[in-house]
């Protein structure tokens, strides 16, 4: 028999799936009136950093430089998701006065920022995809397609969400939101091993880029498409996990509902 704690325990987490799954289709009705613009727009900017970084200089073609800019511009689109999306989204209800609603239900704040992550991504999850399927297409190279691509992408996302949320829940501007949002992407994908080895960045760089997730997010994806999933590549997924659970750990403990 199960104790009282493991009951309440059981409840809890029985509690925050309901609430993702409501969140999660409620989300779904706001995304699905423009959802062919997101469409379009998470196309056009990966696809064209596949065809156009593989033009610098004589021409990037051999397959580890396609690997890391293919791979990279994929990166680079999961990493804009996981901060654009929430700090925006939440400026946007800030602004709007819907974000006092949220915050008047009993509902789990994980839950609420997961389903509003999840909601668009269901619907940029192709241009995320799309460098991979254009770039093999482009340069006649071939990659494996494991399913770990379908875990490693959101989870991707997950670890910089609270970073987007931090932005949208202290900075009422939401101009100002998404400039930050820009710049901190860059900074981002670039101070890290994406686009090129990790050898090849500055060694102050190096060490900065073992805090960000994107290094491990794209160390994780060079591998699984590459064929080689070993044991490096489950610890770069576990570090993705651990950022993930610390950083909505802390945005739960620290935070609170800011409405104003």
């Amino acid at each position: 028999m199960s104790t009282p704690t493991q009951a309440a325990e059981i409840r809890g987490t029985l509690k925050f799936f309901i609430d993702l799954k409501f969140l999660w289709l409620e989300q779904m009705l706001e995304v699905r009136r423009t959802w062919y613009w997101f469409v379009v727009f998470s196309l056009v900017l990966p696809i064209t950093m596949v065809f156009g970084f593989a033009r610098i200089g004589s021409g990037l073609t051999d397959y580890e430089s396609l690997l890391y800019i293919i791979s990279g511009s994929a990166i680079f689109s999961v990493t804009n998701e996981g901060l654009y999306v929430l700090a925006v989204r939440i400026s946007t209800m800030k602004k709007e006065g819907t974000l006092v609603y949220y915050a008047s239900l009993p509902i789990s704040k994980i839950a609420f920022l997961i389903a509003i992550l999840l909601s668009r991504m269901v619907i940029t999850f192709p241009g995320m995809i799309a460098p991979v399927v254009i770039g093999a297409w482009l340069y006649d190279v071939s990659f494996e397609w494991s399913p770990w691509i379908l875990i490693l992408l959101p989870l991707a996302a997950l670890s910089l969400s609270n970073i987007g949320m931090a932005l949208g829940v202290f900075i009422s501007n939401l101009e100002l939101v998404q400039i930050i949002v820009n710049l901190l992407l860059f900074v981002l994908v670039l101070a890290g091993p994406i686009f090129s080895p990790m050898e090849a960045l500055p060694l102050p760089v190096q060490v900065l880029s073992y805090f960000l997730p994107p290094t491990y997010a794209a160390a994780a994806f060079r591998a699984a498409l590459s064929g080689s999933i070993d044991l490096h590549f489950y610890l770069n997924l576990l570090v993705l996990i651990v950022m993930t659970i610390a950083g909505f750990t802390l945005s739960t403990r620290l935070m609170r509902w800011r409405v104003r």
